[in-house]
Order: structure tokens, then sequence, then C-alpha cells
């Protein structure tokens, strides 16, 4: 039987549970009475033995059937298909403490929901800014900066690349405005985008 550190060593970091399990001695079955109801996204063969943390059900949300006790659940990544651990205590604090409903389920590793994440705010701010009709110079390069993002990232097309060229060139021809080198540096990149 390998060591946990062995079994555990190719899974993705949680930046605060790390890679491995979390071993509580705790170890409980789900039983016909209905006192001990484990999650049914994390059935047995997910489930990492002695790794239960205990339940608080009055800070879940409002479900059928509360959830009793989180384990340790083996994952994988739906985006990159690396494996990773949703942690009890994580899934405490999802249900607990942010009261995400019990029908929520973790499916892709933390750093891809941090991408994730990253690209949400981007495209808010790039809503944001292209609805500004008197945008700053400055507030022009932070909009092609997540526009540029936007497009490498694959959430917005290439099609996106000459209306960014057009916000820069303003900027790169004139070498007095502000961030002239940003701006060159910015239009060096979306060249680059539009090559691939």
């Amino acid at each position: 039987m390998m060591s946990p550190a062995t079994e555990y060593a190719g899974f993705v970091e949680h930046p605060r549970y790390g890679k491995g399990p979390r071993f509580t001695g705790l170890d409980v079955a789900d039983d016909l009475h209905g006192s001990v109801y484990c999650h049914w996204h994390s059935p047995p063969g997910v489930r990492v033995p002695g790794t239960a943390v205990a339940a608080d059900v009055s800070r879940q949300a409002r479900a059928t059937i509360h959830v009793t006790h989180y384990f340790d659940a083996r994952r994988a990544c739906r985006k990159c298909g690396r494996p990773f651990l949703f942690f009890a205590e994580e899934q405490k604090h999802w249900y607990e403490d942010l009261v995400f409903p019990l029908e929520a389920d973790c499916l892709d590793c933390p750093p891809c929901r941090k991408e994730e994440h990253r690209l949400r705010a981007a495209r808010q701010k790039y809503d944001a800014l292209s609805e500004t009709t008197a945008r700053t110079p400055i507030q022009a390069l932070e909009l092609v900066e997540c526009g540029l993002l936007l497009v490498e990232s694959g959430v917005f097309s290439t099609k996106l690349v000459p209306r960014l060229r057009g916000l820069l060139k303003p900027l790169v021809l004139d070498a007095e405005a502000p961030d002239h080198t940003r701006a060159r540096a910015l239009m060096a990149a979306i060249d680059g985008v539009a090559a691939k």
C-alpha cells in the first residue's frame, strides 16, 4: 500500500489545504435511518477514508436531505484533467459559510478556478469600460489589456483584434501620450495574437 505522500504526489496543490488528504480519524457511512448522510457527490469510491468532518446542518442551505458529514473527495479537473482533492474542510466552508446549495459540486482544480475568476473579472471590467463613452487614455489601455487577455484565453475571438488596434493606434502614434511605452507593448502583443 502506498503512503499518502506518494499516492497524492501528482495531485494539484490547494493553496490552503495542500495536496494530500487531511486525516481526522473519523469514518462514517450512510445509514438506513438517515442519521448519517454523506454527500452524494462523494460516493464511497471517491471518498478518502479517515477524513470525515461533521457538518453543522443548521448552517446549510435548505435541502430535502441535509449532509451530516463531508469527506475529502478525489476529483479530476474538467478543464485540465489533473487530479485534485475537494477537501472536507473546503466543503464545510462552501456549504456552511458561503451557504452554497448542496447541489453545488467542485469540478475544477484550484488553479483553473482561479483562472476562471480572473477571466470573469477581466470580462466584467471589459464590459464596464466598453460602455464608457468618454474614456481616458489609461482606461483605453485597460480596455485593450482586458480584451487581449480575453482573446488569448479564447473567451473572445480574434475578430476583436481590429477594434483593439483601433483603440491603441492614437496612443501609439502620440509619443507624448501617457503610458506610450505600454501602448506600444500592447500593440506588439496584439500583432503576435493576430499572426497566430
